[in-house]
């Protein structure tokens, strides 16, 4: 999930807005959605909530939908290749279909041209991405996560609702605070989701990284910590050399030799 705080959209804030619209639509859409990392869902505030929606939008509909290999001639001659391809299967069509459907039964709409369309001819898997505003609680689409190029924007009236959202949810991989004020009211969500996802991300997108930081979860969303060090520490099992200091120091005097002669107690390079 993805939270915008209020700040961002205050007016000497354009270009961190225009990178946050960035942020989001490669954390929604970047390989498709087919990822544990992907954006599930955004949370902008109620005022800005229909600004931010058409200007989400307009970016959407800029991404060339087609096949992997694909090419579009870039504005400098360089070949550009797809970057909305087709999902796996039928069923992910169908899967994304009746979220569509669902919400837009209870009063949302796609917002963006041609989202949700299909390229290609009926037994395509060629969705061309679906912006959805305004979606709630009452959808399907709040509460699974849909594997598949739909982007549902929920607007918030008040932070609790997000911080709800998060708590009560049965996700909990990672999230994304968006805002240009980190006193106050970036630190509470922080401190409030540090029990709740694996990773908090500052300002972008959700996204694997077992090779440099620990890479964990809760809930349905993952169990245990995986990187190199971390997946190291969960197969090992501690032992304690451990001494009680003495008046004349023979103690510590012992400690210090075996500490510097055994094998077990030297650092590993």
């Amino acid at each position: 999930m993805a939270i915008l705080l209020p700040d961002v959209f205050e007016e000497d804030n354009a270009a961190h807005l225009d990178k946050t619209i960035k942020e989001v639509l490669l954390g929604f859409l970047s390989f498709n959605w087919q990822r544990c990392t992907a954006l599930k869902q955004i949370f902008v505030p109620q005022k800005y909530a229909k600004l931010f929606a058409e200007k989400l939008s307009v970016a959407a509909e800029a991404l060339r939908v087609g096949l992997p290999w694909q090419t579009w001639e870039g504005a400098d001659g360089k070949r550009l290749f797809s970057q909305i391809t087709p999902l796996p299967n039928q069923s992910r069509i169908s899967s994304m279909e009746r979220l569509i459907n669902d919400a837009k039964s209870k009063g949302a709409n796609i917002i963006n041209k041609n989202g949700g369309s299909i390229v290609g001819g009926v037994n395509s898997t060629l969705m061309v991405p679906a912006i959805l505003y305004s979606v709630s609680k009452t959808m399907d689409v709040y509460h699974e996560e849909q594997f598949g190029p739909v982007v549902p924007i929920a607007p918030y009236d008040d932070i609790e609702t997000v911080i709800a959202y998060g708590r009560d949810g049965k996700y909990g991989m990672q999230c994304s605070i968006f805002n240009t004020k980190g006193e106050g009211n970036a630190a509470a969500p922080v401190d409030l989701f540090s029990t709740v996802f694996g990773k908090i991300n500052i300002n972008s997108q959700c996204g694997r990284s077992p090779d440099s930081l620990p890479f964990s979860g809760r809930r349905s969303s993952a169990m245990g910590t995986m990187s190199i060090s971390e997946a190291i520490n969960s197969f090992s099992t501690q032992t304690v050399v451990a001494y009680k200091p003495s008046e004349n120091d023979v103690t510590g005097q012992v400690a210090s030799v075996i500490y510097s002669k055994t094998n077990f107690t030297q650092d590993v390079a």
